[in-house]
């Protein structure tokens, strides 16, 4: 064998072994992705269970619930569901997810996710329900500033995906960048304390309340994974208020 053969074997055998080792490193990438993909639905399964078993717990704390045998012993249930159709630049966004009626999904229960606040469940069919998430033009939520509890109404008018407003603070309340804004309790649909956002800016131009700009704490870009919130006192807390309008 010549020198200038052996050259040449040499250099087939190095490119010979480059490309199996590019090989290895798409095949173990995708292996490490598809892993890394079961890793994360195992994950988001046992964090709505955990939501779940916390607020059975915190039901079973309360004395009411005690006295009444735990009767309804669930005070909020979480569903598991995965986004299937989002809009995010549109006046009136929607949003579909996986989970409908066989489920135990209906009109008017929460949807949030790991991030924060999602939106409300417009309509479901067995297998499906469409959402109208925060960036839409429709969307009204009592929320409130957690570090003095004032409360007022979050509500989107367009443009960015990535900001909403808050309205109805009054000027004498104090305000402050970074400030977290999160739901306020005051509905039948969402509990107190999930997290919206934080004020990225504010001023007072006209009037007696605040402009404030929210910074939301949820990518509707990359939404997926999301949780379906049952209220199962909502029923009994909208009779009780129906007689008092």
């Amino acid at each position: 064998m010549t020198r200038e053969s052996g050259y040449q074997r040499s250099k087939l055998m190095g490119l010979n072994r480059q490309v199996t080792g590019y090989i290895y490193s798409i095949v173990d990438g995708a292996r490490e992705y598809f892993s890394l993909k079961e890793l994360n639905e195992r994950l988001v399964e046992e964090n709505v269970e955990l939501r779940n078993r916390l607020d059975l717990i915190s039901s079973r704390l309360d004395s009411a619930s005690v006295i009444g045998g735990l009767k309804g012993e669930y005070h909020y249930y979480y569903v598991q569901s995965n986004v299937v159709h989002n809009t995010t630049f549109r006046q009136y966004n929607y949003l579909t997810i996986d989970k409908g009626k066989k489920q135990g999904v209906f009109k008017n229960m929460g949807v949030i996710s790991d991030q924060g606040l999602v939106g409300i469940v417009l309509e479901s069919s067995a297998s499906f329900a469409t959402v109208i998430p925060v960036i839409n033009r429709d969307f009204r939520l009592s929320a409130k500033i957690k570090s003095n509890n004032y409360a007022g109404i979050l509500q989107w008018t367009g443009g960015s995906p990535r900001y909403a407003i808050l309205t109805e603070i009054p000027f004498h309340v104090k305000l402050g960048v970074g400030d977290t804004i999160m739901t306020s309790g005051f509905s039948s649909i969402f509990p107190e304390g999930i997290e919206v956002g934080r004020i990225k800016s504010f001023s007072l131009e006209k009037g007696n309340f605040y402009d404030i700009q929210i910074e939301l704490f949820t990518d509707f870009q990359s939404l997926y994974h999301v949780n379906v919130i049952r209220n199962y006192r909502q029923e009994e807390q909208l009779n009780l208020e129906e007689t008092y309008r």
